[in-house]
C-alpha cells in the first residue's frame, strides 16, 4: 500500500521536499539543496529525536528513507531549514515475524511487542486504547463473555498448531517445575515467522534466592533457547510490598540478556494493580507504571508487557488499574513507541551514576545520536550526576521538557528528579 502525504515547507534555492512511496514502516524523502552537501533528517512523533545516517557524498540532490516507522502514525521531519510532516499507512494485513540480534521485526521492519496476558473480550477495545498490539493465550480463558471479537496478533497456547502471531510458551515452567526437556519442542521463527515466547519467574536472577534448592540456575540458559522472545516478572511493589527496590527490574533486566538470553529480544511484565490484594496499603500510581516501563527499557527489553489482571474480588478480574494508570498508559506507550528505533538498536552503554543512590540509567546510539535513559527508582526527590562515556561535551534536549542540559565537564551533567521521576536525555550528532 503506498500513499504520499506531505506538508512541507520552503527553504532558500530548495525545491518541494516529496515524500514518496509511503507504506506501515518506511517512507522515502527527496529534496534538492543549492550546493553538493552531506545531508540528514531529524524526524519523529511529536518531535524531532531520531536522526538518519548522514550521506556518503556531498550532492544537490538527495533521496533518504526512514524506516522502522509505525504503521498509521504521523511523523515530522526536518532537513536543514526544510520541514514537513508525513503520515504512515495502516499496519498489513498478514505479518511474518522474525528477530534480528535483540529486535523483534513485522515483515522486516521493527515490531515493537506491547503485552496483554488473557484478555477478556469485553475490553478489547480498551486495550487497543491503551496501546497493546500483542494479546496471550486466547480464546480467553475463563472468562464470562464467549470470544467474539479475535484481536491482532495473538499468541496461543495450542502448541500443535501454526495460527496467529506464534506461541506463548508455559508462563514461569521453573514455577511449575517444568524443566526444559519437558517443554514444547518448537521451529524457530526464522523457519515459520511465528514467535516462540516465554516468561520464566524472577528467580533467575541472582538478587533472588533460586526457585528451590535442587533448580539450577544454568536451566534459565535451556529455557531461553527454546523461545525467540524472553521476558519474566518481578512486581515489586504487589508481590513484595516495596521490599524489593523497584530498580531490580533494571538489574535484573541486564543479567537476563548478559547471561541467559544474550542476543536475543526480551521484554518485561509490568504490574498496574493491587492484583492479588498482598500489599493493599501501596498503590500502584501512573508514577510507578512509568517508571518501571523505563526501568526495563533501561536494561536493555525491546518489548514490554502490561500485566491488567488482579484477583481482589470472588473472581479474577481480566482489566482492573488502580486510579488513573489506565488513562495514563496510552502516553507511557506512545512515548515508547516513538523511541524504539533507538531503544532496540542493540549498542548498549553503561552510564555511571552514584553507586548508593537511587537512579540508574543506560544509553544507546544510533546514527550518530546518543540517548540517554534515567529513571529515579524511588518516591523521594533527588539530584545526580551522570557520566556518559560518547557524550563528548554536547548539550542533551530533555525530551518532553523543552529544556536543554550543558554539560559540566565533557562526559559528565547534573539533573534534578521528581519522585518515580524518568528523564530521557539526546544529544544529536555533530556536525
Amino acid at each position: 500500500m503506498l500513499a504520499v502525504i506531505c506538508a512541507a515547507s520552503i527553504w532558500a534555492g530548495a525545491a518541494n521536499a516529496a515524500v514518496s512511496a509511503v507504506t506501515s514502516s518506511s517512507a522515502t524523502l527527496t529534496w534538492t539543496t543549492p550546493s553538493p552537501l552531506r545531508e540528514r533528517v531529524a524526524y519523529g512523533v511529536g518531535g524531532l529525536y531520531l536522526y538518519t545516517q548522514r550521506e556518503s557524498t556531498p550532492s544537490t540532490t538527495h533521496s533518504v528513507t526512514l524506516t522502522d516507522l509505525a504503521p498509521a502514525t504521523t511523523y515530522t521531519y526536518q532537513v536543514g531549514s526544510l520541514s514537513g510532516s508525513l503520515t504512515t499507512a495502516a499496519a498489513p494485513g498478514t505479518a511474518r515475524f522474525g528477530t534480528d540480534g535483540t529486535r523483534i521485526t513485522e515483515n522486516g521492519s521493527l515490531f515493537f511487542p506491547v503485552l496483554s496476558y488473557q484478555q477478556c473480550a469485553a475490553t478489547i477495545s480498551r486495550a487497543l486504547t491503551v496501546g497493546i498490539n500483542m494479546f496471550v493465550q486466547v480464546p480467553y480463558t475463563g472468562c464470562t463473555q464467549a470470544a467474539g471479537v479475535t484481536p491482532p496478533y495473538v499468541l496461543g497456547d495450542s502448541y500443535d498448531k501454526q495460527e496467529g502471531a506464534g506461541w506463548y510458551l508455559p508462563d514461569e515452567p521453573d514455577g511449575w517445575g517444568i524443566t526444559p526437556a519437558q517443554m514444547p519442542k518448537l521451529p524457530a521463527v526464522s523457519d515459520t515467522g511465528l514467535l516462540r515466547v516465554l516468561n520464566i519467574s524472577q528467580h533467575f536472577y541472582s538478587g533472588f534466592a533460586p526457585i528451590n534448592a535442587q533448580f539450577d540456575r544454568s536451566a534459565y540458559t535451556q529455557f531461553a533457547a527454546l523461545a525467540d522472545v524472553v521476558g519474566f516478572d518481578i512486581y515489586p511493589i504487589v508481590k513484595f510490598c516495596g521490599r524489593v527496590p523497584i530498580t531490580t527490574m533494571f538489574h535484573a533486566q541486564r543479567e537476563l540478556m548478559t547471561m541467559y538470553a544474550p542476543g536475543k529480544p526480551t521484554f518485561q511484565w509490568v504490574e498496574t494493580s493491587e492484583m492479588t490484594g498482598e500489599c493493599p496499603t501501596i498503590a500502584i500510581t501512573p508514577a510507578i507504571v512509568s517508571a518501571e516501563t523505563w526501568l526495563a527499557l533501561a536494561g536493555g527489553a525491546c518489548g514490554i508487557g502490561y500485566f491488567t489482571n488482579s484477583w481482589t474480588g470472588p473472581l479474577w478480574n481480566r482489566w482492573d488499574f488502580d486510579p488513573g494508570v489506565e488513562q495514563a498508559l496510552p502516553g507511557i506507550v506512545s512515548r515508547v513507541e516513538g523511541l524504539a528505533p533507538a531503544l532496540c538498536d542493540g549498542t548498549y552503554g553503561d552510564v555511571v551514576t552514584p553507586w548508593d543512590g537511587t537512579v540508574v540509567a543506560s544509553s544507546r546510539e544510533l546514527n550518530g545520536a546518543l540517548y540517554v535513559i534515567a529513571v529515579n527508582g524511588s518516591p523521594t526527590a533527588t539530584n545526580v550526576p551522570f557520566s556518559v562515556p560518547g557524550l563528548g561535551g554536547r548539550q542533551l534536549t530533555v525530551l518532553g521538557e523543552g529544556r536543554t542540559i550543558k554539560p559540566v565537564k565533557k562526559l559528565i551533567f547534573r539533573d534534578s528528579f521528581e519522585p518515580y521521576g524518568v528523564h530521557i536525555y539526546v544529544a544529536a550528532p555533530t556536525p
